[in-house]
């Protein structure tokens, strides 16, 4: 099972945006499965699930797999070398 990406943040976020767009190129130029999940910090949803992760800073990202937190980013956007390896 390839990793999860969970992306947390607001809509008028521009980091947020960033970071989902960021993932969004590399998964599509590395013709991966796009794993991505966007939680809006501002619905019940999005609250729920980022407090299960104590997200407390926008956006924060989280690489998952298989329960096991592999990677995490918060408050920045994190860059293509920091999480490509993830991916292999």
């Amino acid at each position: 099972m390839e990793p999860q990406v969970k992306v947390f943040g607001k809509p008028g976020c521009e980091f947020c945006k960033t970071t989902v767009k960021k993932f969004e190129t590399f998964f599509g130029q590395w013709k991966k499965e796009n794993p991505l999940a966007f939680f809006d910090m501002e619905t019940a949803d999005g609250l729920a699930e980022g407090a299960f992760y104590s997200v407390t800073k926008i956006p924060s990202t989280v690489i998952e797999k298989d329960g096991e937190i592999l990677a995490r980013w918060d408050g920045k956007v994190p860059l293509s070398s920091e999480f490509k390896n993830f991916f292999n």
